[in-house]
């Protein structure tokens, strides 16, 4: 753009030769070119956020077609069964966070089982993890029978009976295996702690069978009793996470573009108005001419930008609809 200093020499050089002239309508060729370095500046900004913009409503397009099949699935459920929302009492995060924590809970207690084995300490660990996942993910299974049941009611019982009693069988041998482990080493004079080893392994088991509870509650109360709602609440909201998140960065380029036209024509306007009030005031003859009536606008194509912008607004709308 030209300085301010540029614009008043040419304003005087055309008002000394009385241009533009006072009846004529069109702009000084001067004030064309403010406008057209002005659109020109305009267009190179719209191009430079323009790959950007069309990236993230690529991304968003799917997401928001994929997001109105599952509300229409979502409304049809929900008025088929009553209800819109899951009835959970922990929610999903909580409830990881808790599996997590009986698992490492399980890890020590089940290592000093194994050791008996006199396998290396790697395999020992190896073997402690795998028992430590194992009995949680079984009360995950057992919570969501206990919860969603079946019909007729003794499918998901024979289900719950044979986790129950594979588990705790399991348990029980792990306990033996503790109890030998540390009858071995009270025998052999390693120390004088572990002279009760079947109460210890008892204690052993017994532990292991509060976090198999436990992790058993845990899974009834995260989970819902009808799975399919379950599935399409978590897949809504996962998809309107994404899709907010995408419509922030959208709308944030978008604002930081709009912005910056608006100070460009906000400056442009500036410039004219200048060019004109010296030329003004420099004419020979001091006769406003008739072109100073009009008002310029920087053409720039923002119509479509807007709409899309309105586009990726929509979750909200969607959101409402579902609701």
């Amino acid at each position: 753009m030209y300085s301010k200093k540029t614009v008043r020499r040419n304003a005087i050089v055309d008002a000394k030769n009385n241009i533009p002239a006072a009846t004529d309508p069109n702009p000084s060729q001067f004030e064309q070119e403010l406008m057209a370095m002005a659109r020109h500046k305009a267009r190179q900004i719209t191009s430079k956020y323009a790959p950007k913009l069309e990236n993230l409503n690529g991304k968003h397009k799917p997401q928001l077609k994929e997001y109105e099949r599952i509300s229409k699935d979502y409304d049809k459920h929900a008025a088929k069964i009553e209800r819109s929302e899951p009835s959970v009492e922990l929610s999903r995060g909580k409830y990881y966070v808790l599996m997590f924590l009986f698992v490492l809970g399980e890890i020590p207690m089940n290592s000093l089982a194994f050791a008996v084995f006199g396998e290396s300490q790697l395999f020992t660990w190896i073997m402690a993890i795998g028992v430590a996942v194992a009995i949680p993910w079984i009360a995950h299974a057992v919570g969501i029978l206990l919860k969603r049941g079946s019909d007729p009611w003794w499918k998901s019982g024979i289900g719950v009976a044979a986790l129950l009693l594979l588990t705790v069988g399991g348990l029980l041998a792990i306990g033996y295996v503790r109890v030998q482990y540390l009858g071995d080493l009270s025998d052999a004079g390693a120390t004088a702690g572990f002279s009760n080893s079947k109460f210890i392994g008892a204690a052993f088991v017994g532990l292991n069978l509060v976090i198999l509870a436990a992790a058993t509650l845990c899974s009834f109360f995260a989970h819902d009793k009808d799975p399919l709602l379950e599935h399409l609440h978590r897949k809504t909201n996962k998809l309107n996470k994404s899709m907010r998140k995408i419509e922030a960065k959208h709308n944030e380029i978008l604002t930081q573009q709009q912005q910056k036209i608006n100070r460009l024509h906000q400056h442009t306007q500036e410039m004219v108005y200048y060019y004109r009030k010296i030329n003004l005031r420099e004419r020979p003859d001091h006769l406003k001419p008739q072109s100073f009536e009009n008002k310029h606008d920087i053409d720039v194509d923002i119509q479509k930008q807007d709409n899309e912008r309105e586009k990726l607004t929509s979750t909200l709308r969607l959101q409402k609809a579902a609701g």
